[in-house]
């Protein structure tokens, strides 16, 4: 039951002050805290056990402010929070130094990497786990020195009063006391079998905490802070007036810490100790905490106004998302304009915070549940950085380096020196040229990509890429190398960081963005250049892992904003004692409400008892009154649950709102969002109608054609509409790298032989020497041309010992072609021919088919008989199959009728193409020399050409006539098509 504000006395001790957490308490305590000042005529300090409420307070204190105030307390008392009264202590740069929360890691840390054998029993032997296992032994010794300090407060109040340099023997006290008070906690919670294991874990806990222990530590500054506070108000005439206003239960520790504090404090002046009163509040047993509890819940439950209760039901995770988004939606158009979405399924919480953003600057939504930095676009571009500079010496992968490159806090221009216009699409540029190219890794291989865009621009009169290429993998080449040469401590690994972001021009860029800030400000914590840790050696991988884990644990703060309402997401602790209109809460279910938090490690819930520190049955208590004092409260209060987990097995609503509806009438109620009527229309199969100023193709490749013949829409959508699919990199190493390089080093083998075969004749007539010769040079022109992908990406290493596997049967093959009376001529040649056609009015027409032919070779019996081959880095069983749908696939007879076209103009000229094949680069050997079968040739050569030529003439035409292209691929094209998003195959 609350009461009104004690008369103070003069007798020095502390006077207690009941408030119930009601609606009215917020008014209650502020209109006490004004008559403590009038009674003493003095400006009171209010000091709160949490933070939440201080706005709420200063608001009713304003409001609520007398009439007719003498001058000296006409001003708002002081009311600030417990921590942030005890950093305000007077003296307290006399204090021993404060170790940040990263020194005391490196600290913890620097023991963990002396001995290993500690990690491998935490079973933390990744950096990553190393480093939260030295959070979670900073947070135990937190909790020991805690249990520990009210033995210990007079002792540290009679050396601060000193002020004497006895303060170092603080460590060894502690230290001392602490064995005994653990040892005995130990003793009373394990027994038996167990004990064994927990002493090898007590011991090891102990160990840490007698190296980290100091009195650095918060607990020991704490008391400190609270000595000095004491001494203030004891040499003040007179001191303040102090009420201590108890937001949130206490723990025994801590009260026990807080009730020797306020003891104290009462021998110089009054002190008011406020509690909250839940016998008229709590709408269950368990929050009241009294012997009548059940009764007296019982008739609150029944005086309550539950009649802007409301319990509300989802079938879905999406569907509770939208429920809140259109439960808070409502409100805001009944007028209301001070909002709280309570989450506690923080999922559920996220979506709907999406969901409501669409409503626009009208509404301002601030989000206190702890909003991670490393989620913001900020710190997701230094950590591409970051991703980059621990990759591997021979270079990162392209995927690595493209999403560095992509960040939009990278300034190009400062980088190349350049205008940024200049530099506009040669991001876009280089990703091209290395999805093209499939230069999945390493720094050779991607200036091997450059270099072969270069050279294929060449050869086809296109525009070549960018000089600037070059520089910019050059300048990323040349930080990365400097990491890698780096001999890293933490200073030097900060120093490098930042230079690198001023290069960079991401320090610039960072500053001016909100989140950005706050990451540069998060930055600054590493260094460590006035501490014992700034030459602290660490591997770069540590020290990455460290500032990664930072960086997660950083909370992001939104920038204020004027709007005309406000929205504020936060958990149910953070609503205690605050004013608001309505409340919805997400996540009421029966796995969510109540919902506790672990003990920490080394603790158990048991031994944490014993140490007088928070336990599941404390916090059970809490929330029970935090959930009494929101419902009693606000008039309007949303309680939405997930009635069906993700498995789909059904959930009630938590136990204590079933609870209250046996007690009242009180029925959930389904979610009704409304849905969109519409008459569904089947999909038809896709059809590209031609746009009458879309221009008609005067060229063609090879492939385009394929296309033409697979799939008309898909010709239409890659070849006249240009557009591609946005391509990514495998996970793997990608087979057409090691295709294009084969191709490569056959051209060069058969020029090195006809070269050979002049200088050196026995080469033609000896056989053996032959054969060796031709194993030889393809085994080291092998080496050689793989040589530059292997340094780039070593996974190529497999590409080339499968292809040196092949060897000695493709020169079997080779052989037996020579003996057949074919020669090689000439390979990678770029050939083409005019076909004649008449568009739609009958106009003759001519379109230039041409691409490159990988060989050429001409008859020794008959030097006019000329044969095309084509290689293909496939099973034979796969070329075979291509022999079976020809005409859908021409590239042969393509090159086949280009060479043999009379008015070309090539080294072909004079002979005459009559024979084709494919050849495939991966024979099955396991069969034996003999049986592995490599080429397939053309049958019917002659037919085939004239089918070929009619075909092309009749589907050329139809082109040009701009009849509908429709998309009637089978299955087996569609799979791969870039177009399939479009046309939509698999709906129709």
């Amino acid at each position: 039951m609350s009461q009104s504000f004690p008369i103070l006395s003069d007798q020095k001790q502390v006077q207690q002050w009941a408030i119930t957490p009601n609606a009215g308490a917020l008014t209650q305590l502020a209109k006490g805290i004004w008559d403590c000042a009038v009674q003493t005529n003095q400006r009171p300090l209010v000091v709160l056990s949490t933070a939440g409420p201080l706005i709420g307070v200063r608001a009713a204190l304003e409001f609520n402010r007398p009439k007719d105030l003498s001058s000296n307390i006409a001003f708002l008392p002081q009311v600030i929070s417990f921590t942030d009264w005890l950093e305000a202590a007077p003296g307290a740069w006399k204090f021993p130094k404060k170790h940040s929360d990263l020194e005391r890691w490196l600290g913890v840390y620097a023991t963990l990497r002396k001995h290993r054998d500690l990690q491998s029993w935490f079973k933390a032997e990744t950096e990553s786990g190393a480093w939260g296992l030295a959070q979670a032994i900073i947070e135990a010794c937190d909790t020991l020195s805690t249990a520990v300090s009210p033995q210990l407060q007079k002792q540290i109040h009679e050396l601060i009063q000193t002020h004497q340099s006895e303060q170092n023997n603080l460590g060894e006290i502690c230290l001392q006391r602490a064995q005994t008070l653990l040892d005995g906690a130990v003793a009373k919670v394990y027994s038996g079998m167990a004990r064994k294991v927990v002493d090898q874990e007590t011991k090891v806990l102990l160990t840490f905490w007698r190296y980290t222990a100091s009195v650095s530590d918060s607990a020991f500054r704490n008391q400190f802070a609270m000595a000095a506070h004491l001494e203030a108000a004891k040499n003040a005439t007179p001191a303040r007036p102090l009420i201590w206003v108890e937001t949130a239960d206490p723990t025994p520790i801590d009260q026990e810490i807080i009730g020797t504090l306020l003891a104290e404090y009462a021998q110089y002046a009054p002190v008011v100790e406020a509690r909250m009163s839940w016998s008229n509040v709590g709408l269950w047993g368990e929050a009241i905490g009294t012997s009548d509890a059940q009764a007296k819940a019982l008739s609150n439950v029944k005086q309550a106004d539950s009649k802007g209760w409301r319990l509300i039901a989802a079938k879905r995770f999406e569907e509770l998302a939208w429920a809140a988004a259109k439960t808070v939606e409502q409100h805001l158009v009944d007028g209301k304009t001070n909002l709280a979405l309570v989450a506690q399924d923080r999922l559920v919480a996220r979506r709907a915070r999406a969901l409501l953003s669409r409503l626009g600057p009208a509404l301002n939504i601030r989000d206190e549940t702890g909003w991670k930095l490393s989620t913001t676009r900020a710190a997701a571009a230094l950590n591409s950085w970051l991703e980059l500079i621990k990759a591997p010496k021979d270079g990162p992968s392209a995927k690595t380096l493209l999403e560095f490159l992509q960040n939009p806090f990278l300034d190009l221009g400062k980088i190349l020196n350049r205008d940024a216009e200049v530099c506009i699409g040669l991001i876009a540029e280089l990703e091209d040229i290395l999805v093209g190219s499939k230069a999945e890794s390493g720094w050779k291989t991607f200036h091997l990509a450059i270099e072969g865009a270069q050279e294929n621009a060449a050869k086809t009169s296109s525009a070549l890429p960018s000089a600037a290429l070059f520089e910019l993998l050059q300048f990323v080449r040349e930080r990365h190398h400097e990491w890698l040469r780096l001999k890293v401590d933490c200073s030097k690994a900060y120093a490098q960081l930042q230079t690198n972001l001023q290069s960079t021009g991401m320090a610039q860029s960072l500053e001016k963005d909100s989140a950005g800030k706050q990451l540069l400000e998060v930055l600054k914590t590493f260094d460590l250049s006035k501490t014992q840790y700034q030459e602290a050696p660490i591997r770069l991988s540590e020290w990455l892992s460290l500032l990664k884990t930072v960086i997660e644990g950083a909370s992001y703060q939104e920038a204020g904003k004027e709007a005309k309402a406000t929205l504020s997401i936060l958990p149910l602790s953070s609503t205690r004692m605050r004013d608001f209109e309505v409340v919805v809460v997400v996540g009421c279910d029966e796995q969510q409400l109540p919902a506790y938090s672990e003990p920490p490690l080394f603790f158990s819930d048991a031994l944490n008892q014993l140490l007088k520190t928070s336990t599941i049955a404390m916090q059970f208590v809490q929330q029970a009154r935090d959930l009494s004092q929101l419902l009693v409260s606000c008039s309007d209060v949303d309680l939405l649950w997930q009635s069906k987990s993700n498995n789909g097995e059904p959930l009630r609503p938590s136990a204590w709102i079933q609870r209250l509806q046996n007690q009242t009438e009180w029925e959930a109620i389904s979610t009704q969002l409304s849905k969109r009527i519409f008459e569904a229309a089947p999909m038809k199969m896709a059809v590209a109608h031609f746009e009458e100023d879309l221009p008609m193709p005067l060229s063609m490749s090879p492939s385009a054609y394929k296309a033409l013949r697979d799939c008309p829409y898909r010709y239409y959508v890659r070849s006249l509409l240009g557009l591609r699919k946005n391509k990514e990199f495998d996970e793997g190493f990608d087979a057409s790298l090691a295709g294009q390089t084969l191709h490569k080093l056959l051209k060069r083998f058969y020029q090195a032989l006809k070269t050979q075969e002049h200088t050196n004749p026995t080469l033609k007539t000896n056989s053996e020497q032959r054969r060796a010769w031709m194993e030889q040079v393809l085994s080291v022109y092998s080496e050689q041309e793989f040589a530059a992908l292997i340094e780039g990406d070593a996974r190529v290493m497999g590409a080339l010992r499968d292809w040196q596997k092949q060897i000695p049967s493709f020169v079997d093959w080779q052989l037996q072609r020579e003996m057949a009376g074919w020669e090689y001529f000439d390979g990678e040649v770029k050939v083409g021919f005019d076909l004649p056609f008449k568009d739609m009015d009958g106009n003759p027409k001519i379109i230039r088919i041409e691409g490159y032919a990988d060989r050429y070779d001409v008859n020794i019996d008959n030097i006019n008989l000329a044969s095309v081959i084509d290689y293909k880095n496939q099973r034979f069983e796969r070329v075979k199959v291509r022999a079976e749908h020809l005409l859908d696939d021409p590239q042969l007879l393509i090159y086949a009728r280009a060479a043999n076209e009379g008015q070309e103009n090539h080294k072909l000229a004079g002979h005459r193409v009559q024979q084709a094949e494919w050849v495939a680069l991966k024979a099955d050997i396991s069969k034996g020399e003999q049986k592995a079968l490599r080429s397939q040739e053309v049958v019917d050569m002659p037919e085939m050409m004239q089918q070929f030529s009619e075909q092309i003439t009749k589907d050329v035409e139809q082109l040009w006539a701009k009849k509908p292209m429709q998309a009637f691929a089978p299955e087996g094209v569609c799979q791969y098509c870039e177009a399939r998003g479009i046309c939509r195959k698999g709906i129709w």
